[in-house]
C-alpha cells in the first residue's frame, strides 16, 4: 500500500467514525420522541448475509456496545432500514415505537446516514479488493446482466465490470495482477463460440448462466467451465456462495499438466538463483493460463525473498510450510508461501545458516516430498532452486522427482573438473537423460572453448555433453538488478540475458501461444450494435 492510499484509508475511516457519531445522536432523539426506553441497532453484514449487533441507546442517553447482553430474538418489534435493493441495518425495540411525523423524519435521516456509511465502507473495501468480476453478456441477456450487476454490487466487496466479449480484456487478464472471475450471461452458444479461442488460453474461474440446454452444457464442459447455472434455477445467493468459495482457491484448469524442473549450480555464486527466479517469472508472464511455483531450497541463507517478496527477513520459511498436510491457500500464505502475482507463487528459503542442517534430515525430506506431491496438482510448473549441486540426500531426492535437471556451470577448469564428477554420479543414478547444461557467463575473459572442455571431459560418444544453452555475462544489467533486488525479466525484458533465457524456454517447448485478440468467427464488434 502506498502512502497516498494509506492516507485515503485514514481519511475514509475518520469519515466513518463521524457518521457513526451522527447515527448515535439521531437514534438518541428517536428514543426520546418515540417514548421508548431502549433500542438496539444491527448493521447488515453481506459477507454472512445476516444482521450484526452494533450498539444500543436508552432514554437516559446511555450508549452500550456489549453484545453479550443482547439477543435479537428477545425484541418484540423491529424496523429494517433499506432502500429498494440495499439493506443497511435494523433497529429493534421491546415496546411499540408507534409512528409520528418526527419519528418518521428521524428514520429518513437515519437512512441517509447509513447510505453514506455504506458507500464509504464499500469504497474503502474496494481499495483492498483483490478480485475483479467481469460480467460478459450477449445482446439478448443484457437486461439480466444489468440486474445481476446491481445485485452483486450490493452483496460483494469486489470490482465489477460489464463487457461484451473477453477479447477486450484479454491483455488485462494476461497480466495476472488480480484474481478474475468471468461470468457469462447468455441465451445461446454464440458468444461462447466467439470467445472460445481466447478462453482456452486463459485460466480464470469461468461461470456461465444460461438456458437449460444439454448441448450448451456439454460445450461448457469442453471449455472447463467452473460452474454452469441454469437461468430457470438460478439464485443470486447461490452465485454469491460460488464466488466466495472460489475467491480463496488457486484455480488450475490444466490440472494434469505439471512439470518439476530443478536447477543446480556446479558451484556457489554461479548464477543459479538469478536464472531460476527469472525463469519462473518468465513462465508466469508468458503462460497466464498456468500456475508457477518457485521453491528456494538453498542450503545457505536464502536471498530470493529479497527479489520476490521484497522482505529482508520473512518470519516463515519452507521449514514451517512443509508441516502443512494440505494445500490451503490462505493458511499456506501465512506459513512461508508468497504470492507474487495471481499465477506466480514462491516459497521462502531458510534465513539462518544453521537451518541448512535441518534440510538434510529425513523427517524434513519426507515432509517436503509429501508437500510437493500435494501442491503439484495446483501448479503446472514447479521450479526448484537447489543451490550448489551435490550428492546430498536432499538434492538426490529432488533430482529423482524432477522431470528435468538443469545444471549451470562456467567454462573454467575447476568447474569442468567438478562437472565431470557430477555427471558420473548422475549417470550411475540413472538420471543422465534428465540433464541439460547451461553455461553461465560463457563470454567471460577466462572461459575456455567447448572443444577444449570436450577434450578435458573425455566422455564416450553416448555420454556427449551438450552445451548449447549459454547465458551471457551482461554484468551492467545483472549487477544493477542484483544491487536493487530486482528481477531482470521485469526491469530489462529486452536485454540479451533475458532473450537468452527465453530462447532456452522456447527450445524446451515451455512457452505457450500468445493470447490473440483476433477471432476467426463472427466479429465481437457486431454485438455492440
Amino acid at each position: 500500500m502506498t502512502l497516498d492510499s494509506y492516507q485515503i484509508n485514514i481519511n475514509e475511516q475518520k469519515e466513518l467514525d463521524i457518521r457513526k457519531e451522527d447515527l448515535v445522536e439521531v437514534l438518541k432523539f428517536y428514543v426520546l420522541f418515540s417514548d421508548i426506553t431502549k433500542l438496539s441497532f444491527y448493521e447488515y453484514n453481506y459477507e454472512v448475509n445476516n444482521f450484526t449487533y452494533d450498539f444500543s441507546v436508552d432514554s437516559q442517553n446511555k450508549l452500550t456496545e456489549e453484545s453479550d447482553q443482547i439477543n435479537m430474538e428477545d425484541s418484540a418489534y423491529s424496523i429494517i432500514i433499506e432502500d429498494s435493493n440495499t439493506v443497511y441495518g435494523m433497529i429493534t425495540f421491546n415496546e411499540n415505537p408507534g409512528s409520528t411525523d418526527i419519528a418518521n423524519k428521524l428514520l429518513e435521516k437515519i437512512k441517509v446516514i447509513l447510505r453514506k456509511q455504506f458507500k464509504i465502507r464499500k469504497e474503502l473495501l474496494l481499495q483492498e479488493s483483490t478480485l475483479d468480476i467481469y460480467i460478459i453478456s450477449d445482446e439478448k441477456s443484457k437486461h439480466f446482466a444489468n440486474l445481476l450487476n446491481e445485485n452483486l454490487n450490493v452483496q460483494l466487496n469486489v470490482n465489477i465490470k460489464m463487457e461484451t466479449s473477453v477479447a477486450s480484456i484479454a491483455d488485462i487478464l494476461k497480466e495476472k495482477i488480480k484474481k478474475s472471475i468471468l461470468i457469462y450471461t447468455i441465451e445461446d452458444i454464440s458468444l461462447l463460440k466467439l470467445d472460445e479461442g481466447i478462453l482456452q488460453l486463459l485460466n480464470e474461474v469461468l461461470i456461465v448462466i444460461g438456458p437449460n440446454n444439454y448441448d450448451l452444457s456439454l460445450f461448457c464442459g469442453h471449455l472447463d467451465v467452473y460452474k454452469y447455472l441454469s437461468k430457470e434455477d438460478f439464485t443470486p445467493e447461490e452465485l454469491k456462495n460460488i464466488i466466495i468459495e472460489s475467491k480463496n482457491k488457486l484455480h488450475n484448469k490444466y490440472i494434469n499438466k505439471n512439470k518439476i524442473i530443478a536447477l543446480s549450480g556446479i558451484s556457489g555464486g554461479i548464477g543459479t538463483t538469478t536464472a531460476s527466479m527469472n525463469i519462473a517469472n518468465l513462465l508466469a508472464k508468458r503462460n497466464p493460463e498456468e500456475n508457477i511455483l518457485y521453491i528456494d531450497l538453498s542450503k545457505t541463507k536464502s536471498i530470493s525473498n529479497l527479489f520476490l517478496d521484497k522482505n529482508p527477513l520473512p518470519k516463515k520459511t519452507i521449514i514451517d510450510l512443509v508441516n502443512s498436510n494440505e494445500f490451503d491457500l490462505e493458511k499456506n500464505l501465512e506459513n512461508g508461501l508468497v504470492k507474487i502475482r495471481e499465477n506466480f507463487f514462491a516459497i521462502n528459503g531458510i534465513q539462518k545458516h544453521i537451518d541448512g542442517e535441518f534440510l538434510e534430515q529425513p523427517v524434513f525430506i519426507d515432509k517436503l516430498l509429501e508437500y510437493i506431491s500435494i501442491v503439484s496438482s495446483n501448479f503446472n510448473f514447479i521450479i526448484i532452486d537447489t543451490g550448489e549441486a551435490d550428492a546430498s540426500a536432499l538434492d538426490s531426492t529432488i533430482y529423482d522427482i524432477s522431470n528435468e535437471l538443469w545444471i549451470l556451470t562456467e567454462m573454467s577448469l575447476p568447474h569442468i573438473s567438478k562437472l565431470k564428477t557430477f555427471f558420473s554420479l548422475m549417470k550411475r543414478a540413472g538420471l543422465k537423460d534428465k540433464l541439460s547444461f547451461i553455461v553461465s557467463r560463457y563470454d567471460s575473459a577466462n572461459a575456455i572453448s567447448v572443444a577444449d572442455v570436450t577434450s578435458i571431459l573425455n566422455t564416450a560418444n553416448e555420454d556427449h555433453l551438450n552445451f548449447n544453452f549459454k547465458l551471457p555475462n551482461e554484468y551492467s544489467i545483472l549487477g544493477h538488478s542484483w544491487n536493487y533486488c530486482e528481477l531482470v525479466t521485469d526491469t530489462h525484458p529486452k536485454s540479451t540475458y533475458v532473450q537468452t533465457l527465453e530462447s532456452i524456454l522456447i527450445a524446451k517447448k515451455l512457452y505457450k501461444k500468445e493470447i490473440k485478440k483476433e477471432t476467426k468467427s463472427i466479429s465481437w464488434l457486431s454485438f455492440l450494435k
